[in-house]
């Protein structure tokens, strides 16, 4: 009935309402944070068809991945100007959640700097509500110009091709 997700934590997760989302803030310590960010908080605004097997999640250091009884987490180091774009989610569970617009450049940012990963997005249907002008003010955070390019790229093909 009870789990042990890791050494001091546990989870009921039969209960009505556990999700491994919320263990997310209970992996941080110290001066630790993270968010759920990247493909899984664009399945979770409703933005991809697709439920990732990881649940993404960006933080301030660099740790290594954790798979759990609950879920397996990943985590992706952000640079400490970019942290930000994230508030609480609505729905089950108790973590913080990138918004929209910085999950997408999230997912944008990552896909320019380890390889291939994250270049292929399944097919995306953004909200009424996604700014494009907020997209190009993350953008416009990033203080290397060559990446900033690189993400700027992506952005102008990723718009070209999703519908309005």
């Amino acid at each position: 009935m009870v789990t042990r997700v890791r050494r001091g934590l546990w989870a009921i997760p039969n209960h009505p309402d556990f999700s491994p989302y919320a263990v997310v803030p209970r992996l941080f310590s110290g001066d630790e944070e993270g968010y759920v960010s990247l493909v899984s908080a664009l399945d979770l605004h409703g933005m991809i068809d697709r439920i990732p097997r990881v649940i993404h999640v960006m933080a301030t250091t660099q740790r290594a991945d954790l798979v759990t009884p609950v879920g397996h987490y990943g985590f992706h180091q952000i640079q400490s100007d970019l942290y930000d774009g994230f508030g609480p989610y609505r729905g089950t569970g108790n973590f913080d959640i990138a918004t929209p617009e910085k999950a997408l450049f999230d997912t944008l940012y990552l896909s320019t700097r380890k390889g291939q990963r994250f270049s292929h997005l399944p097919e995306l249907e953004l909200p009424e509500e996604f700014s494009w002008i907020q997209m190009g003010e993350w953008i416009n955070r990033i203080g290397l110009d060559p990446l900033r390019i690189a993400v700027r790229d992506r952005c102008v093909t990723l718009r070209r091709s999703v519908p309005t």
